[in-house]
């Protein structure tokens, strides 16, 4: 499973019955979901679908809003930062490996 969705499946998680149901809600009230989508969904499908429909960094975006919605401050946040944590830590690594690549065509 790729971080971004570990992170959402992990923050999701996080939530009782209802408030998942909850979240669910305001996801299929947003312009891009269907009710169908989200009926019957479990904390893996929700993910796979918010995954599929927004992309990775919407997906993280669109989850911190509705989290957000409903006052669901503290989880938002923490997804928020895991979230920022992963994407420095694969920035630096970008980085490291453009680093080696031009050393070595560098010949140094």
């Amino acid at each position: 499973m790729a971080p971004v969705k570990e992170l959402l499946v992990n923050s999701l998680k996080e939530l009782v019955k209802d408030d998942l149901k909850l979240f669910q809600w305001y996801l299929k009230n947003h312009e891009c979901v269907s009710t169908s989508e989200m009926e019957n969904t479990d904390v893996l499908n929700t993910v796979d679908k918010m995954v599929a429909r927004f992309r990775q960094e919407e997906a993280v975006k669109v989850t911190v809003n509705i989290l957000r919605k409903m006052n669901q401050n503290l989880l938002a946040e923490q997804l928020e930062n895991k979230h920022n944590e992963v994407q420095t830590e694969g920035n630096m690594n970008a980085s490291a490996t453009v680093g080696a690549a031009s050393k070595k065509i560098l010949g140094k």
